[in-house]
């Protein structure tokens, strides 16, 4: 048995159906101030996808369904003692602890509340991304939302981690509210200061993307043409480097060189080697090297656990496997609406400057499926558009 699940009490059962309708409350009054106003539909999805998750929970308590994670034992003695080792990164130390151990308590120390709220995060966290994208596209299509909370609530990734102590609930959390107070019509809001605070507390190389992120936003906004941009991004690019450069060596003591790129990997890469799932050594010296290196560490982290840079037997890792042929199909058909895609070009920046960033620093192929989560949600929005714009005669299936 799972070590989450040795401490549990009949009385956490009786108490679960009173979170179940605390977190469908809660859900469905963000969802409704948070999208297009669809009210049925936003009752429906969320009373149907909270009982689709109830079954996958109480199946695991029987049947082991949801894979036990290396780092699981680590939080969930974290959660049950409220110790948390001195050798942990503050992520851990703080942004877990402080978070997770009071929703802990706040779920009675029950693990089926808990998770109850694990999900809660996540939908949140999705809420804000799905009302982001509309804001930013002026989307009025309620298909839209809606094919993206059914691809979000049948994405393994977010299946798999609503059910563990770790802490993707809250790093997508972060996410949804950074991106949704970054569209919003003032440019400093609560949702960006939140979803700030909470990347800085959990995993600080967030910080480094939204600040990315926000540089290419204001960008934007300025409203400048092609060469205008192109000249702009020339003149301002040693600047950019030098503050990004600033950040990456005081947050994560890390400065951007090819030679420290390479030695932060490598020394990683050592401590990791013998679960047989590292990427292979980089000995880079020059630019030249790192750049020759990159669509190859890009693909394989976009693409993991499948081959590109390193092969291992993916399919004997089911939930790894399940979430890359769950990506392949998004791609699969984003790609179909690759001649209307140029009007997202700005969403795909997004993606790309993550995945792109993720890709330099990551060391592990598991781990490389489990950090790409958001830019998988990302991907979502596109692939939630072009089954809109594709699918209309599909649409009376989901009539009521």
């Amino acid at each position: 048995m799972k070590a989450y699940y040795e401490n549990i009490e009949f009385w956490h059962l009786i108490t679960l159906p009173i979170y179940f309708v605390l977190v469908y409350l809660i859900l469905t009054t963000f969802a409704k101030r948070i999208l297009i106003s669809d009210n049925k539909y936003i009752n429906l999805h969320f009373l149907g996808l909270l009982l689709f998750y109830l079954a996958i929970g109480l199946v695991d308590y029987k049947i082991k369904l949801i894979p036990y994670f290396p780092d699981t034992n680590l939080f969930t003695r974290i959660l049950e003692t409220g110790v948390t080792p001195h050798n942990q990164s503050i992520g851990v130390k703080i942004g877990y602890k402080f978070l997770a151990i009071p929703i802990y308590l706040i779920s009675l120390k029950s693990i089926f509340n808990y998770f109850l709220f694990n999900i809660l995060f996540f939908q949140l966290g999705l809420i804000f991304l799905a009302g982001a994208f509309n804001r930013t596209y002026g989307i009025q299509d309620v298909w839209v939302q809606r094919f993206y909370l059914i691809l979000a609530a049948l994405a393994p990734s977010i299946v798999v981690y609503s059910f563990t102590p770790l802490r993707e609930s809250y790093f997508v959390l972060a996410l949804g509210l950074f991106f949704y107070g970054m569209t919003g019509k003032y440019k400093l809001n609560y949702f960006l200061i939140l979803g700030v605070i909470l990347a800085g507390i959990l995993r600080i190389q967030l910080l480094l993307y939204f600040f990315i992120i926000v540089g290419f936003q204001y960008l934007v906004q300025l409203k400048l043409s092609r060469k205008m941009v192109i000249g702009l991004i020339l003149v301002l690019f040693p600047l950019f480097f030098v503050a990004l450069n600033y950040l990456s060596t005081s947050i994560l003591n890390i400065p951007i060189s090819p030679e420290s790129l390479s030695l932060f990997r490598n020394v990683q890469r050592m401590n990791y080697f013998e679960s047989g799932v590292t990427y292979p050594e980089v000995d880079w010296r020059t630019w030249l090297d790192l750049i020759l290196d990159f669509p190859g560490l890009f693909f394989q982290f976009l693409l993991a656990p499948f081959p590109v840079i390193i092969f291992i037997p993916f399919w004997t890792k089911l939930a790894y496997f399940a979430d890359g042929l769950y990506l392949l199909f998004l791609l699969f058909i984003c790609l179909t609406f690759i001649k209307n895609i140029k009007k997202y070009s700005l969403w795909l920046i997004y993606i790309g400057v993550y995945v792109g960033m993720s890709a330099f620093f990551e060391f592990h192929l598991l781990g490389a499926v489990r950090h790409r989560l958001p830019a998988t949600l990302l991907i979502l929005s596109i692939a939630a558009q072009a089954l809109a714009y594709y699918l209309p005669k599909y649409k009376w299936i989901f009539r009521y």
